[in-house]
């Protein structure tokens, strides 16, 4: 028996088995998982009908035929839990590994957790060893350990590789721990479990298994993935709340299986366990597509096709998935499917792919050459000492290798072992604390500076800035394009009704207010449902607009006068045919779930903003959706108090593809009807194509679009009894479709949606968020490519683009439309197309450059169709596409499908190598969001799938201006420097350890002691580059923010001229070096008057006390922004050397600690004499950094960097502050530099702003 393949044959199975896996077909191809529509009421009552009696009409055919194709999965239903044994041996298993099975099947507990006791150590290794530097210094203490080859203690390395490895396991332990805590109260929750005799048992979540019948109470979760049987609510629905997979706070409609509606008891289900299966696909990570049937069974047991005798279709409208919350029903019961790892949201638990920055790429080339430095070093030294065996040998017999290789020297062999030596001697040459400083950095930077940044916190919503990774600090200093959704992520998704196209008639333009006419009472006139203020469409209405006014307030509840009492009493005569007809369609076709809240108002749950706006509109106008349940819809008309009941025949539901949505109701008037709304690209290919009123509307659509708003068209069609019972039976059989169900339902919905009538459009307003002109406008002005990725019609992006500041009035549009590319009839007639748009592009730059002068920098902006998009994101096209945009300050692609913002993203990033920031606030970003180096996501409206995917989530669009060109350039310059001063350091240590080479014979010997080789990068220098790495910036926020330019800086950084500032680096280094080892040396090996001079450990001691002085003031004269954390560290780093070497010189007399008797008085003979002083502390300090400091003053004065120039004027205008104090003047303000300033930096400003 395979569990783990998916199969199981019915002969296999064991009596107490509540599954099975079952494949009839020829191929065994697994089914593909499709999505349904909205199961319609009235045909689900009648398949279950047929159910009861055995019947098998042709549409039961068809579908049984589909039935019996591919693998899928059976359930049956059970009241009495099975038995499973399990050995001690499994149980280990399970405990160990975290294999944990009931059954054949998946159980019901589930394990997040990383590790277990026994796979901690070996997992947790194992990851850190895929690192190359650790890896490397694994290596090398391997050699160590070698009797007589290393040069040094295996203390030396394997003590600091420990420290390391130490720190990221106590962090794993910690972040593992939580997730064990959250395991365990998670499966240790309860369920009521429906047994035999009418018992309501409660069980732990982790012993559920498949086939169990469980009873869910409001406001809990749903334990596993479960076939909603019944409810509390008399329509046979629930709602539930899916943030926890989707991030939708929303709730949302559930209808459950007809046959057992009604029923909570165990013994009423036991005539569907006994007499029924649940056929469903095998488990899959979607979300929102669930195909399945319930199958009557003559004989249990028999499988496959000849068990499907009639069938009633489940869809994805009755499952209930683990995670959810139940609310406003009081229970419902279901039957558990998938559990534990199978059920959809653990299989959406994909963990969110690895992002490398531009650092650790640039520092993988740096320690890959710094390695090559070091063996060529290593070579050079160990070739000397070849050298130096040969000329000495006979002559100072006593000083030859005394190690276990004595033969080796001289020879190649012990030329190959000197080379092991010196590798091991200057092994620190790479540092070994360099990537663990930097992660303890970027946590302090994300955790201290960006989650606790008060300006990025919104006090509306009460959301704060949130860092979801803390790997990606320093990308945000070198973004080049920012790609951004629209909706919800530029503006506010709050939306508004406020303008209608009826007839020949655009309603909403005017508003009582403006015309002097009273504003109608029932209505608030800040509104953002405005049209309902249009005295046109009032009177149209029926309705008296002077009465409407002058009446009392009132409210929409059931205990106070309602609205419905405003509206008769202003009631003049019958409404406008055409209004009634497009109002009371946009009252039925949607999914939103009217209800009553606690104060007695009605208030609308809505998956989309634009059907909550469109209904909330139609309500105010006086066709309120009053209930929906999923046999019937009922419309209260308020101005006469009549409810209109509609029966549902089907539902269509709106996706990405078909972008539409329609209903099938039977009328109040018998009358069969199709209400649809959509795009007005699919409603418009689908109407009559005579109306009369088509060209009106289409007019009306533009001016809609122009002035930026979202637009819908809407239609409908009445069709004959025939004609619908001829469509029923289609549909029917490609609901209970097992294969190809998508493709099946979708010709269905096609058959019935064609030859509407057109009923008018709508437009809905939704608002920028407040500073997105003034933060697309900064980023542009740093040279970063602001694209905008939109599915709104052409106009109403343009429209946006130019309220948002990304479109400028005197910019040229350049616009690639889908008609352009109608006339290429291969892949070189759309290569010619790009050709001359992008002859375009440059002709109107050409223009706008005559106009405004060279320097203006690109003026042109592109407006890309998502049918054109669509054609050439082709990769014989992706090239010329990208250089075609690349040469425009700004790009809006409109139409375009989620699909399609992941595929530009990509390509951005493969064609220009850029670093792109992808920014969105819904579900449909989530792809886009991922695919981007950097994601952001906006915790909006539309849920919180965006904000889970992200690398970083804040509220507001305008907060990403701040992110990127505050703290990303910050976190770049630091990083680096953090980076080149790692190497710096180290560097010269090793290169004091190489010149003490040259003086010993080359003989791979070091110059300090253990304790003091161990604790270089600890004790020493540790402190202080965490503190600038977490405190230095080198100008005000207020200077950094008004000067957008300063981020070129960063942007346009490249990995050559990280190298070569590295370089330089090392240059300064090698200097140090010199002048730390020579001075002392010579100095402290000359004889004193007693003809005596120092030995090699108080020499030692004297070097290493220049290294951590000269290195410690280093990063001082790096430092600009001082507080009282760095004085403490760069001070208290140098301090404690003195006691650390003068304890260290005093345990000699410790026997464990006898290798340490060469420090033996040490401390006390260094101190007591001046030449220590003068040239380890002053000498030796002073002349190696005074190249830094003229260097920096010549740089300064004769090539200053732009923000150089800023740090004067900084430095300049406190300075005039201070004397204006000190003569009792008043000064202005401290503010943002002149752009004087900012001019002097036009160069670079240009350069950067043409290579993004």
């Amino acid at each position: 028996m395979e569990a783990e393949s998916g199969r199981l044959s019915s002969t296999d199975a064991s009596p107490g088995a509540a599954v099975q896996l079952v494949n009839t077909g020829a191929n065994g191809a697994k089914l593909p998982s499709s999505s349904s529509a909205h199961q319609p009421g009235a045909a689900a009552a009648a398949a279950a009908d047929q159910l009861d009696g055995g019947k098998q009409d042709a549409a039961a055919a068809a579908a049984s035929a589909a039935a019996g194709l591919g693998e899928f999965r059976e359930v049956h239903a059970h009241t009495v839990k099975p038995l499973v044994r399990k050995n001690i041996l499994v149980r280990a298993a399970e405990a160990a590994f975290g294999c944990v099975r009931h059954g054949e099947f998946a159980s019901n507990e589930v394990r997040t957790a990383k590790y277990t006791v026994l796979t901690f150590l070996p997992v947790n290794l194992f990851e850190q060893f895929m690192r190359v530097a650790n890896l490397y210094f694994l290596i090398t203490a391997i050699l160590q350990l070698i009797p007589g080859l290393a040069p040094t203690s295996w203390f030396t390395t394997v003590a600091p590789l420990v420290i390391v490895l130490c720190i990221n396991a106590i962090k794993e332990i910690v972040d593992d721990y939580y997730r064990h805590q959250s395991d365990k109260d998670v499966n240790g929750r309860t369920v009521l479990v429906l047994e035999e005799g009418g018992r309501e048992t409660a069980v732990a979540w982790r012993d559920l298994a498949v086939g169990d019948i469980v009873k869910v109470v409001n406001d809990t979760e749903i334990p596993a993935d479960v076939v909603f049987l019944s409810s509390s609510d008399a329509a046979n629905i629930c709602y539930v709340e899916t943030a926890n997979l989707d991030g939708e706070t929303n709730l949302k409609l559930k209808s459950c299986f007809p046959r057992t509606a009604g029923k909570h008891m165990a013994d009423e289900f036991q005539e569907f366990a006994q007499d029924y299966t649940v056929r469903c696909e095998l488990p899959n990570p979607q979300l929102y597509k669930f195909d399945g049937a319930v199958v009557r069974r003559t004989d249990p047991r028999v499988t496959g096709a000849s068990s499907a005798a009639s069938q009633l279709p489940l869809t994805a409208d009755q499952l209930l998935l683990r995670g959810c919350t139940l609310r406003k029903t009081d229970w419902v019961v279901g039957l558990v499917v998938y559990t534990g790892v199978e059920s959809k949201i653990m299989m959406n638990r994909t963990p969110a792919p690895r992002k490398v920055t531009q650092l650790e790429r640039h520092m993988n080339v740096l320690v890959l050459s710094m390695f090559l430095v070091l063996f060529g070093m290593a070579a050079l030294m160990s070739m000397g000492e070849q050298l130096w065996q040969r000329a000495h040998a006979h002559k100072d017999w006593y000083l030859a290798f005394q190690g276990k290789y004595p033969d080796y020297f001289p020879s190649f062999k012990g030329w190959v072992l000197g080379v092991i030596r010196w590798v091991i001697l200057l092994n620190g040459v790479i540092p070994i604390s360099l990537y663990v400083t930097l992660e303890v950095v970027k946590v302090f930077q994300s955790k201290m500076l960006l989650d606790m940044d008060r300006q990025m916190y919104h006090s509306d919503t009460d959301t704060p800035f949130t860092c979801r990774t803390t790997n990606l600090n320093e990308d945000l200093g070198q973004v080049q394009y920012v790609l951004t959704d629209k909706t919800g992520t530029l503006t506010q998704n709050v939306m508004g009704f406020v303008w209608m196209s009826a007839g020949d008639t655009i309603y909403g333009k005017k508003s009582c207010k403006s015309l002097g006419l009273p504003t109608p009472s029932h209505i608030d006139e800040a509104t953002p449902h405005s049209l309902a203020l249009d005295p046109d469409l009032i009177r149209g209405l029926g309705l008296d607009v002077g009465v409407l006014g002058q009446q009392p307030p009132s409210k929409s509840n059931k205990s106070m006068r309602g609205h419905g009492a405003v509206l008769r009493a202003a009631a003049t005569g019958p409404p406008h045919p055409e209004l009634e007809r497009l109002l009371l369609s946009l009252a039925l076709c949607n999914t939103v779930v009217p209800a009553i809240s606690e104060e007695g108002h009605f208030v609308y749950q809505a998956s989309s903003p634009d059907e909550e706006a469109l209904v909330t509109g139609a309500a105010f106008l006086g066709y309120r959706l009053y209930s929906r349940s999923q046999e019937r819809v009922v419309v209260e008309v308020l101005r006469s108090g009549e409810m209109l009941e509609f029966e549902v025949l089907a539902v269509l539901e709106f996706n990405a593809d078909r972008k539409r949505m329609s209903l099938l109701a039977r009328c109040p008037d018998g009358r069969i009807r199709l209400f649809c709304k959509g795009a007005d690209t699919m409603i418009m290919a689908r109407i009559t194509p005579t109306q009369p009123r088509t060209t009106n509307v289409r007019m009306h659509l533009e001016e809609m679009a122009l002035s930026g708003y979202r637009t819908l068209c809407v239609a409908e069609k009445e069709l004959s009894e025939a004609a619908y019972r001829k469509w029923e039976a289609q549909y029917q059989a490609a609901c209970v479709a097992m294969r190809d169900r998508d493709a099946k339902v979708a010709d269905a919905s096609e058959a019935i949606e064609r030859d509407m009538e057109l009923l008018g459009a709508t437009a809905v307003e939704d608002k920028l968020q407040d500073g997105v002109p003034e933060a697309i406008q900064a980023m542009l002005d740093a040279g970063i490519g602001v694209w905008v990725l939109t599915g709104d019609k052409v106009e109403t992006a343009i429209s946006i683009a130019l309220s948002c500041r990304l479109f400028s009035e005197e910019m040229a549009l350049v616009e690639l439309r889908e008609r352009d590319l109608e006339g290429a009839a291969d892949a070189a007639d759309e290569a010619a197309i790009l050709r001359s748009k992008q002859e375009e592009v440059h002709m109107e730059q050409t223009r706008l450059q005559a106009v405004h002068g060279d320097s203006c920098g690109p003026m042109v902006g592109l407006v890309v169709e998502g049918g054109a998009l669509a054609r050439l994101l082709q990769p014989h096209h992706s090239a010329q596409l990208v250089d075609l945009c690349s040469g425009c300050r700004s790009v809006v692609c409109c139409r375009v499908s989620p699909m399609q913002k992941a595929l530009v993203v990509k390509l951005v990033q493969r064609e220009r190598k850029a670093i792109v920031l992808g920014i969105g606030d819904g579900a449909n970003d989530v792809s886009m969001i991922q695919a981007a180096h950097i994601g952001c996501g906006i915790s909006g409206r539309e849920g919180r799938a965006a904000v889970m995917a992200s690398d970083y989530a804040f509220a507001q669009f305008k907060y990403v201006a701040r992110l990127v060109l505050l703290h990303g350039r910050a976190a770049y310059k630091r990083n680096t420097e953090v980076v080149w001063y790692a190497f710096y350091k180290n560097w010269i240590y090793n290169m004091v350890l190489m010149y003490f080479g040259f003086v010993t014979g080359f003989s791979s010997q070091p110059l300090f002691t253990t304790g003091l080789i161990a604790v270089f990068n600890v004790f020493f220098t540790a402190a202080p580059t965490v503190a600038f790495a977490v405190l230095e910036q080198d100008l005000s926020m207020s200077t950094i923010l008004s000067t957008p330019q300063l981020y070129c800086e960063t942007m346009s950084a490249t990995r050559r001229q990280f190298l070569l500032e590295q370089l330089w680096w090392l240059v300064l280094a090698s200097f140090h070096s010199l002048c730390i080892f020579f001075l002392p040396v010579y100095s402290m090996t000359t004889p004193g008057k007693d003809g005596l001079f120092e030995d090699w450990a108080m020499v030692g001691a004297t070097v290493y006390t220049g290294i951590v002085v000269t290195v410690n003031l280093k990063l001082a004269l790096r430092t600009r922004y001082w507080t009282w954390v760095n004085h403490v560290c760069i001070w208290l780093s140098i301090a404690i050397w003195w006691p650390y070497v003068i304890g260290y010189s005093a345990v000699f007399q410790v026997k464990a600690m006898s290798s340490v008797a060469d420090m033996a008085g040490v401390a006390l003979g260094m101190m007591s004499g001046p030449r220590f002083w003068l040239t380890a502390v002053v000498l030796a300090p002073c002349m190696s950094l005074l190249p830094d400091i003229t260097h920096t003053a010549f740089q300064r004065y004769f090539a200053p960097k732009l923000f150089q120039l800023y740090q004067e004027e900084e430095h300049q205008r406190e300075v005039d502050a201070e004397v204006f104090r000190k003569l009792g003047l008043s000064a202005a303000p401290l503010g943002p530099p002149p752009s004087s300033v900012a001019s002097a930096g036009g160069g670079v400003v240009e350069s950067c702003s043409e290579q993004a």
